[in-house]
């Protein structure tokens, strides 16, 4: 069990958040003040007094099914603990805040099984996606409250969102969280670049050999297709380039790498007919 998940709620809440909303801060704060209020009275749930520390949504649904209930109460005195504001339960802060921490334990648990098939799989490179390939069975609860259809539409973005974290969690980890381009290796500026865009081949989605570890510079650069790379895993410019070679950080960017091989990783090398794809929608 991961001893303490608050750091990576935070970040599921960012990835997750319209910028400037302030909902994460709201819901870290929600869920701190709730461990505090379960310290001074548990109410039946003298486990959960660090919410951090839990990993069952089981146990957590029925916390959250106990406050949703404090909450609706016209009183809520005994609640009314020194220095934490009732507004965070009455207003719904709590309830929310632990509906969403909910969905990060669901989601994150699914991507630690697909991470664990990776990281123990020992056959054959193109029979990997298969494996990967692992059905999403949420709890009921995640969809309590929505139609069979809207329920299919939650499923499915949870399962797009979680395949689309474990795989650039792949593509950091083959390429040693650095830019197979430049060898930057600070991870919040490192992107996982498809070759085959997502949307295009969903037999290919998880597919390490369809991913390139890169900056984000490169990785825009890639996605527009004005860089690829030859059967070699040279770089090569598209003819669009061209235009802005006169351009100082252009020639020092793109122009003085042209021909320079990249960094490759030890296994899942780039797959080459995905690169001949990838180099026929661009002017190369």
């Amino acid at each position: 069990m991961m001893s303490n998940y608050k750091t990576a709620f935070t970040q599921f809440i960012q990835a997750n958040n319209v910028t400037g909303s302030g909902k994460a801060s709201s819901y870290i704060l929600a869920l701190d003040w709730l461990s505090k209020i379960l310290l001074v009275e548990p109410f039946g749930f003298a486990d959960c007094k660090n919410i951090w520390e839990i990993d069952s949504v089981e146990r957590l649904h029925e916390l959250y099914l106990f406050v949703l209930e404090e909450a609706r109460k016209k009183e809520a005195s005994e609640w009314n603990i020194r220095g934490i504001p009732p507004s965070y339960l009455q207003n719904g802060y709590c309830s929310a805040a632990l509906k969403s921490y909910q969905s990060f334990l669901i989601e994150n648990s699914y991507e630690q099984r697909l991470i664990n098939i990776f990281d123990a799989y020992d056959g054959s490179e193109d029979e990997l996606p298969d494996k990967l390939d692992v059905a999403f069975d949420p709890p009921a609860f995640l969809t309590e409250g929505l139609d069979k259809a809207q329920g299919k539409d939650v499923i499915r973005s949870v399962k797009v969102r979680s395949n689309q974290h474990v795989f650039r969690k792949i593509i950091l980890r083959i390429y040693n969280k650095s830019c197979c381009i430049t060898g930057l290796n600070i991870p919040e500026v490192n992107r996982a670049s498809h070759i085959i865009p997502w949307a295009e081949d969903k037999t290919i989605r998880l597919d390490p050999r369809n991913g390139l570890c890169l900056s984000a510079t490169y990785d825009a650069a890639f996605d527009k297709h004005l860089i690829s790379l030859d059967d070699d895993y040279r770089l090569v410019l598209s003819k669009g380039i061209a235009d802005y070679y006169t351009n100082e950080s252009v020639q020092a960017y793109f122009k003085d790498k042209e021909g320079m091989p990249i960094m490759l990783p030890s296994k899942y090398l780039p797959n080459k007919t995905n690169l001949a794809v990838h180099r026929k929608n661009g002017e190369f």
